[in-house]
């Protein structure tokens, strides 16, 4: 079904088919900004497979580690190694951010999946609209799926530090990458003529980033390829930058950093 619903979606954003009123590429078009528009956070859980990660600890006993093993063949840990760059953060305050993540995530996703299935009825009306299919329906289904996904995720993951199984790791190769403040080769430069017909080169100009931003445009394809992360990672990585640099433009970095560090004012309801 999910493969299906992607084939579709992405049969909306052809350029090289026509509709009425032009509606398949202006839903598509609409709906991609609706998707960057959705929170970075939530794109995270959703890209935790349980499947391959250690099973949780119930009343059953502990399989051996490395004994275990994915429906690939690859050996299952009995625990999660959180990889970080040590030189920027301390495991201890890594772990009570990623802790106060889950403890907000975990019962917001969950209320926000039935507020989707309780508004799917409601847009039951627009069924009767001609030609364009009922957008609305579809959309709400698609955001129940898409907070069911990451309610579970966040459940589980919450789970697996209670009972301290996702262990802080050191790692060099994000340490090297947050390092370089600048991108490690010059942009391509271009060749111009002057008025009497020599030839000059100037290099394009480099986009000015954000002190405070600690992921930089160059940082996501270094990022892709030293940690070898599947493609859609890409897009979730320049998601997380497009709205985390706008929340500082809105001078909201306090709000975030208080979000990493206390409990969310949600939560205390």
């Amino acid at each position: 079904m999910l493969n299906k619903a992607s084939a579709f979606w992405m049969d909306l954003g052809r350029t090289d088919q026509t509709s009425t009123f032009d509606w398949k590429r202006r839903t598509y078009v609409t709906g991609e900004k609706l998707m960057d528009r959705i929170e970075y956070q939530e794109w995270a859980l959703k890209g935790i497979d349980p499947a391959m990660g250690p099973h949780l600890i119930r009343r059953e006993p502990k399989v051996p580690d490395g004994e275990a093993s994915t429906p690939g063949g690859i050996p299952k840990l009995d625990h999660v190694p959180l990889l970080y760059p040590p030189s920027l953060l301390e495991p201890q305050r890594l772990l009570k951010s990623l802790k106060n993540l889950t403890d907000h995530r975990t019962p917001h996703h969950y209320r926000r999946f039935w507020y989707c299935v309780v508004g799917m009825p409601i847009t039951i009306p627009f069924a009767l609209v001609p030609v364009v299919p009922n957008l609305p329906f579809f959309y709400l289904v698609y955001r129940a799926w898409s907070h069911w996904k990451a309610y579970k995720s966040s459940q589980y993951l919450s789970t697996l530090i209670s009972q301290d199984r996702v262990r802080p790791t050191e790692s060099k190769e994000l340490d090297d990458i947050f390092a370089q403040t600048s991108p490690p080769a010059e942009a391509p430069a271009s060749v111009t003529t002057d008025g009497k017909g020599a030839s000059a080169t100037t290099s394009a100009p480099t986009p000015v980033e954000d002190e405070r931003m600690l992921l930089l445009t160059h940082h996501i394809p270094m990022l892709m390829d030293k940690m070898e992360f599947p493609e859609w990672v890409k897009a979730d990585l320049r998601r997380a930058r497009l709205q985390v640099e706008k929340s500082v433009a809105e001078n909201k970095l306090e709000e975030l950093e208080s979000s990493a560090e206390n409990e969310h004012p949600e939560n205390k309801k």
